[in-house]
Order: C-alpha cells, then structure tokens, then sequence
C-alpha cells in the first residue's frame, strides 16, 4: 500500500532535559567557553584518586623487560584483569610493569596475546616486589596495597 502524505506524529517529542550544552553557554565569549569546558575536564580529572607517581614510572620503565629481559622504554598499566582501567581510564601506576616498546615489541604482544596477558599478575609481583625495595612512604604504601589487592584476586 502506498502512502499519499507524511507520517505524522500522534503525540509531540519533549525533552526531559536540555539536548545541548551550547545553549547553557550561550552569550559567552569564546574565552568563556573554553575556561568552562577547562573546568568540566579539570574537575573531572581532580575526582580520580588513582595512585599517580612520575617518580615510581621512571624507576619502572630503568627495569628490564619483564617479557623478554631486554632494556625497557616503557611503564606497561596492566589491562584486561580486575576492571581496574576502562574506557579512557587507566589503572593506577601501583600496577605498570616495564615493557619494550616500538614496532613487533612486547608492549604490543601484551596488548594481541591473551597469554601474555595471563602473565601480568606474576610480573606485577616481580615489579612492585623491586619497588617495595627501592621506595618508602607513600610509593611503598601504594606497592603494598596493590600486592595485597593482587593476592586477594587470585585467591578469589
């Protein structure tokens, strides 16, 4: 059968709540703007307690790799166990292991091989086993919590 008009709506579309946040900013200058969008990122940012450590990533990625024993140029977050990442998360640096990075590297093997990933719990161990000894304060309280959150997942 064939329709001779448009199809009309019974009852008219209401939005619940406002479709687009350009018309919150509306007026502003493009300045304004930008400052406003600074602080939804930095606020955003500011509510993740995840251990965070510069110092700790450095002293990572001086180890050898923990997949092939060659030098390492790169602090690998462990991934694909204990929902500790997410989209666009990352897991705390508590829980990064030195890997070699580049083209056909183990960085990328970690990432396509579910064997390798089977292997992160073993060579976190190792990692924040070298860091409970090279660190104190609040990196060793970081290491140790993570170790502790480690043996718990794999007791369970």
């Amino acid at each position: 059968m064939k329709r001779t008009g448009p199809i009309e709506r019974r009852t008219p579309l209401r939005a619940k709540a406002p479709m687009n946040r350009k018309r919150e900013n509306r007026g502003l200058s493009s300045t304004e703007r930008a400052s406003v969008r600074h602080k939804r990122r930095s606020a955003s940012r500011n509510n993740d307690k995840r251990f965070r450590s510069e110092r700790y990533l450095r002293f990572v990625r001086s180890l050898p790799c923990c997949c092939c024993g060659g030098p390492a140029n790169s602090a690998h977050h462990v991934i694909g166990i204990w929902q500790l990442g997410g989209m666009a998360l990352k897991a705390p640096d508590s829980f990064a292991m030195p890997v070699c990075d580049g083209p056909g590297s183990c960085h990328e093997a970690i990432h396509a091989s579910p064997e390798a990933l089977a292997h992160q719990p073993r060579w976190l161990r190792h990692t924040i086993a070298l860091g409970m000894q090279e660190f104190d304060g609040e990196v060793r309280e970081a290491l140790s919590e993570a170790l502790e959150f480690i043996n718990r997942q794999e007791a369970a």
